[in-house]
């Protein structure tokens, strides 16, 4: 259906798939992915993936190899420049593992994101297709034909109070304009730094620019070694999860477009444990720590209390049943509060 007639146009929902997301505990990584991460500054170094992770690759196990590889092109040489010392990487590139119109791949980093309203107007349309996902609401089986009802009421219900919301900060969400602010850095910092010429795309899950559409428009450019770099450090089925399986479903769909014969393409899932992130994150609350005045200092210390600074972290939850199930994202964030606390 079309968008401009259809309010609650959601490009996923005719290919519902089964609640349970498909996961496997495969590594993937490549080159492009250490030449991007370095460039993030999150001192890429290959480790166990999360215990929960999207069946997302187009390589095999035996194109991995324990030494650097054979530069081919301008994006294996500068893939191998490192920040730290103990950088390493296993390579999953070589001369062999390029089809013949691989030999000097076309780069792309999809970034995917949450996506937000615009506009007041946006609000009950953006509702609709959060709710709509079955990895944010999930019904039990015999129930699942009324998602889409389901996400329908609750919009419905909720718009004019999560519009108030949007109303308080200028009316609409910033993802897309902070999202497209680190794009365009992205390249630029690429292009300064290793001298790769790389596009940036951005796919959002529930709202425009839909991932769709950036695969469309990564086909017109005729990409064909693809970085997928989701914008949320932790992962969860919840969020990487639930944008990673519209891209599978895409590519399952369309393997004549996607398959390995035509583009590479590997996933960053997690990078909350990257030095550059974790560093910079602590910069910051330190830099807020640091413009306490000495009138807040003593007005909040006290013999009961002889501490006057505190940090308080906040993170969205997850439903306990993901937790058991093995999503990897409590686990994770715990893990990311005591590396920035160090």
């Amino acid at each position: 259906s079309n968008h401009d007639t259809n309010p609650y146009y959601y490009p996923s929902e005719r290919n519902v798939i089964p609640l349970k997301m498909r996961i496997t505990r495969r590594r993937t990584l490549s080159v492009y992915c250490l030449a991007l991460s370095v460039d993030w500054g999150l001192g890429f170094t290959p480790s166990a993936p999360p215990s929960v992770s999207p069946s997302f690759t187009s390589t095999d196990d035996n194109r991995r190899s324990s030494r650097s590889p054979k530069a081919i092109t301008k994006l294996d040489t500068a893939s191998v420049l490192t920040l730290d010392n103990d950088v390493s990487f296993r390579s999953v590139a070589s001369p062999t593992s390029f089809s013949p119109d691989m030999t000097d791949p076309k780069v792309g980093v999809l970034l995917l994101n949450l996506g937000g309203p615009e506009t007041g107007e946006d609000v009950e349309g953006f509702l609709y297709n959060l709710f709509a996902d079955p990895d944010i609401i999930r019904l039990p089986p015999f129930l699942a034909p009324l998602q889409s009802l389901v996400a329908l009421l609750i919009s419905k219900r909720r718009a004019p109070k999560s519009r108030e919301a949007y109303d308080s900060i200028g009316g609409g969400s910033p993802i897309l304009q902070y999202t497209r602010a680190q794009a365009d850095l992205m390249t630029k910092s690429l292009k300064d730094r290793y001298g790769i010429e790389a596009k940036t795309y951005i796919g959002m899950r529930y709202w425009y620019p839909f991932t769709e559409e950036a695969l469309a428009k990564i086909r017109d450019d005729e990409i064909n070694a693809l970085v997928i770099l989701p914008l949320y450090p932790q992962f969860s089925i919840s969020t990487s999860g639930s944008s990673l399986r519209v891209l599978q479903e895409e590519f399952a769909k369309k393997s004549e477009l996607y398959g390995p014969q035509k583009m590479f393409h590997t996933v960053i899932p997690s990078w909350y444990d990257r030095p550059g992130y974790v560093k910079s994150v602590a910069n910051l609350i330190q830099q807020e720590l640091d413009s306490f005045t000495p009138d807040e200092i003593e007005e909040g210390t006290s013999s009961e209390q002889p501490i006057p600074k505190h940090v308080l972290f906040s993170a969205h939850g997850v439903p306990a049943s993901y937790i058991e199930a093995g999503d990897p994202y409590k686990a994770q964030i715990e893990d990311c509060v005591g590396r920035i606390s160090a």
